[in-house]
């Protein structure tokens, strides 16, 4: 590299690309090289080539903010706004202090946001921005809308020294000194910005004014600022509230300590505020464990819910706790947890739903150890313990399908199990963990997410565990959030969790990577597949969502019962979905040592057909399935076009013996036609030429398997002979290959990126292809090509094969250059 940049300086531009070619043959010098060819690529107008130079760089440094920010300047470059605003905001939530990825997803928005969007986005993430240029970029964004408001500003308060502090401009008239007017209680003043503040100077806005410093004597409880039109400064109004003073412990507890404090931190939303309280007392008398509820209801807008809390309460059902002004979740709670400093408690957000004795088996599980501190449940959003999937947040069930599921998790009573933090949508807390580890940090944070996290890592550090009961269901509907404000809190309160618990980040991955919640969602899940092979047999085709028909690897993502199946290392995962109420139905089962599992599975549901789609690769015993299960199958080439049934004779010994039989040349022509309908497919010359003046295809992707040795080979000695004839054409390899490093080194083939954020077919218009091509020269039933065209949106392109020519037919050979060796 030393000697690429030494001609870099010197201007010798080929001597330069010399040594970064050989660079990037170098693994340690790989990742920066790829990043000056990038730089290159960009400078030159060469925009595809600099995406997947950026790209690849970024896969090589995940932590260079820099490099996601090149990738998203690459993609601005393209003319993709949307893009860029995706991959630079997934970017930006892992890195939220980085100036260089902050800018240029301000840049990406103002070209994909409609004004109003933006202007909120900005006056949301004002407060938070220290860095002078991107504080420039935004006031100069919110200056060229004409419907903006010209006075902006961001103000501060300190309930110790009683100052509000910060600053206050006129975006389209910089020179001006703004006014402001501040009211305390009863009092009403006027103040001027007319102080310096160093990072509007350092941003170029204005050297001697524009700062705000105001000194409250007798600050009320709330205060405001306001511009002269009424207009508040972001950060108004404040709450000028003692600080939170935890209380002493009462010694440490026992595991038969009663009652335990519910409590329900509440602001607005009244159906679901109310339906979660019930839904505790109703369930009361089925939990031994002695309980309060307590309301939190924090200052309340919504006054039919202040009155229908104040009700229950003088019903003696509830504990109701107001709050004069709006405190914040976790100021809120902290409060809550300091009632009762002998009780343990729980936190249950106020859109959740409880079943049955519930707390019981929480608490049960809580004292399992004396080194628990926290208990999540299983939910339908819940991040970890969210189920059917981890980490996702799936559609809130019906009240009736929330009971069958807490009671079919009841049954199943699969083992608690350790987890890397809690979540606290429904958490139970110990509180001798609470008596040594602290209440929520209400200083740092910003309130409503990532507290618990912060909480719970806090603990860990102390030696206290965290569990997940996989035997309760609490339904939790979520999706209530701040939106944009949600992103700007996670992001701040991550930064945070990263500067205080380095190794945490590492620690979750290697979680998630291991999963040990898993058997016990599949546990639940086979459960459940018992519900619905007896629903199947007592039910006519009719009244099901679709027939009994089992669709492997097909191309109807839609089909009522699915099986995907993916190479995993030396085994294959292969997963069974199915659209069952509430939640999708999924097993996953690895080949070949769960076979049998997966085919007394499927027996149990009463099938009457089995659809084969794709098959290039195909397991046999996933062949063998139709076979096993005595059910008849069909192969399709497509959803609605069928191929081969299996009642032709030539068919007849697939399922028995799952061997890979070559289709017919004109099946064959038939599977690509059906394929790719809306992919300007060619089948020959004889079908439809390629128009003489359509611009040929200048970036390819690798159609074929590349586990075959022969085919890769092929590749090889195609990307050489590219190379040595310089052909102005980029082949893109997707997914990993044991071939990848030999078809890379050829410098005509590259990985296809994953950037985060963006589809594969986003990251292929982007790298610029424009085609699929298939080198293989006998095509046969387990051809993958055409497939894999259809499913990207691409146009396939086919060598000459000698079974072609003996059906007298020429497949595609329209390519900018030709196949055959000089």
């Amino acid at each position: 590299m030393e000697q690429f940049h030494h001609a870099r300086h010197l201007g010798e531009h080929e001597r330069a690309m010399f040594f970064i070619d050989q660079a990037l043959q170098t693994p340690e010098y790989r990742p920066e090289a790829l990043i000056w060819r990038g730089i290159e690529a960009l400078q030159q107008q060469r925009l595809h080539h600099a995406f997947l130079f950026f790209g690849s760089a970024a896969q090589a440094t995940p932590g260079r903010a820099d490099v996601r920010a090149l990738i998203g300047r690459s993609v601005l470059a393209l003319q993709q706004p949307e893009l860029a605003t995706r991959l630079l905001a997934c970017a930006w939530q892992q890195m939220p202090t980085e100036p260089s990825l902050r800018i240029m997803l301000w840049h990406a928005r103002s070209q994909s946001l409609p004004p109003a969007k933006l202007r909120k986005l900005i006056f949301t993430h004002l407060p938070e921005i220290d860095d002078a240029a991107e504080l420039a970029l935004v006031l100069k964004l919110l200056a060229a809308q004409t419907d903006a408001p010209a006075e902006i500003g961001v103000a501060r308060f300190d309930p110790q020294t009683r100052e509000i502090t910060g600053w206050a401009v006129n975006v389209k008239a910089p020179a001006s000194v703004v006014t402001i007017e501040i009211e305390s209680d009863t009092q009403r003043f006027a103040s001027a910005a007319d102080l310096p503040h160093p990072l509007l100077s350092k941003a170029g806005i204005c050297e001697a004014h524009g700062g705000l410093r105001v000194l409250i004597v007798e600050p009320a409880q709330t205060l405001h600022v306001r511009f002269n039109d009424s207009t508040a400064l972001i950060g108004s109004p404040f709450s000028n509230l003692p600080a939170f003073n935890p209380p002493s412990p009462k010694g440490q507890t026992s595991a038969r300590q009663e009652p335990v404090d519910i409590l329900v931190p509440v602001y607005d939303g009244y159906e679901e505020t109310l339906e979660c309280i019930n839904s505790v007392l109703r369930n009361r008398s089925q939990n031994r464990t002695a309980h309060r509820v307590i309301v939190l209801d924090d200052a309340t807008p919504n006054a039919e819910l202040r009155n229908a809390l104040r009700a229950l309460a003088a019903d003696g059902q509830i504990e109701h706790i107001q709050h004069a002004t709006n405190l914040g979740f976790i100021r809120n709670v902290n409060r809550g947890m300091a009632l009762h400093t002998e009780r343990d408690v729980v936190w249950l957000n106020a859109d959740t739903r409880v079943h049955g004795n519930w707390l019981d088996r929480l608490r049960a599980v809580a004292y399992r150890d004396k080194d628990i501190a926290s208990v999540t449940p299983f939910t339908n959003n819940g991040e970890l313990m969210s189920f059917p999937v981890s980490r996702v947040s799936h559609t809130m069930p019906t009240a009736q399908e929330q009971a069958e599921l807490d009671q079919l998790a009841l049954n199943v009573d699969a083992a608690a199990m350790e987890i890397e933090t809690g979540c606290g949508f429904c958490l139970y807390l110990k509180r001798d963990a609470i008596n040594e580890v602290g209440y929520l940090d209400e200083v740092h944070l910003l309130r409503g997410y990532g507290e618990e996290t912060d909480w719970c890592l806090r603990a860990r550090s102390l030696g206290w565990r965290h569990m997940g009961a996989p035997n309760v269901f609490v339904a939790h509907q979520g999706g209530i959030s701040f939106g944009e404000e949600k992103t700007l809190r996670v992001a701040h309160n991550n930064a945070i969790l990263k500067r205080r618990y380095p190794n945490a980040s590492d620690r979750y991955q290697a979680f998630c990577l291991r999963d040990p919640i898993k058997p016990a969602r599949q546990a639940l899940q086979r459960a459940r597949l018992s519900q619905l092979s007896a629903h199947l047999a007592t039910t006519t085709v009719k009244k099901v969502p679709g027939p009994k028909t089992l669709h492997i690897q097909g191309p109807d993502v839609d089909a009522p019962l699915r099986l995907m199946w993916r190479h995993h290392g030396a085994c294959t995962l292969a997963t069974l979905h199915a659209k069952w109420a509430p939640l999708g139905l999924t097993l996953e089962y690895q080949l070949p040592k769960e076979a049998d599992q997966l085919a007394t599975d499927l027996s149990a549901l009463g099938l009457e057909e089995v659809v084969y789609g794709q098959m290039a690769g195909c397991p046999s015993e996933i062949l063998k399935l139709a076979s096993r299960l005595n059910t008849p199958y069909r192969i399709l080439c497509s959803d609605d076009e069928l191929l081969v049934r299996s009642s032709e004779p030539e068919w007849a010994e697939f399922a028995r013996h799952a061997k890979s039989i070559s289709l017919p040349w004109q099946a064959l022509l038939k599977r690509y036609a059906a394929a790719l309908p809306s992919a300007r497919l060619v089948i020959g010359k004889k079908t439809r030429a390629t128009p003489a003046r359509r611009r040929p295809p200048q970036t390819l992707l690798i159609a074929d398997d590349l586990r075959d040795g022969e085919v890769a080979d092929r590749w090889i000695d195609l990307a050489r002979h590219m190379t040595r004839k310089n052909i102005p054409v980029v082949l893109l390899v997707n997914g990993d290959s044991p071939w990848l490093k030999s078809l890379t080194a050829t410098g005509a083939v590259h990985a296809l990126p994953e950037v985060q954020g963006l589809e594969t077919t986003d990251c292929l218009s982007l790298a610029g292809c424009d085609a699929a091509l298939s080198l293989d020269p006998e095509p046969g039933a387990g051809w993958q090509a055409p497939y894999l065209a259809s499913t990207l949106g691409l146009p396939l392109y086919a060598i000459t094969s000698a079974v072609a020519k003996e059906a007298g037919a020429l497949p595609m050979n329209h390519l900018p250059f030709s196949l055959s060796r000089a």
